[in-house]
């Protein structure tokens, strides 16, 4: 299975979503943002047979919006439903949008982050 390894660059188109977050981010240390992130596989690594190292995939931020606290309860709800649909079901490309759909429109409006 390949490794994945997230790109360091950050577009510039991609600065404009950032900055007016970077100050509150920066000065409370440990805070966070939700986000809707697109991620492009730019650079493979393979490895030779006899090498007991994974291969590995670079991935790049190639669309980032960054909510803001209104849209919040709706973005973590619908990460809350993924995650749940991916760790019950499989993987969420073996569901379609409307499983996906209909599962978030039951989910309580409270927020549970799921365990890492």
């Amino acid at each position: 299975m390949p490794v994945p390894k997230l790109d360091s660059k950050i577009l510039k188109r991609l600065e404009d979503s950032f900055l007016p977050h970077t100050r509150s981010l920066y000065d409370r240390l440990g805070s966070s943002v939700v986000a809707i992130v697109e991620l492009t596989s730019v650079e493979r690594a393979e490895t030779a047979a006899e090498e007991e190292k994974a291969p590995t995939v670079k991935l790049r931020v190639t669309g980032l919006e960054i909510a803001t606290r209104d849209q919040e309860d709706a973005l973590r709800r619908a990460q809350q439903a993924m995650f749940q649909l991916r760790t019950t079901s499989g993987t969420l490309a073996e569901l379609d949008s409307e499983q996906v759909t209909r599962h978030i429109a039951r989910l309580p409006n409270r927020i549970v982050q799921p365990e890492e």
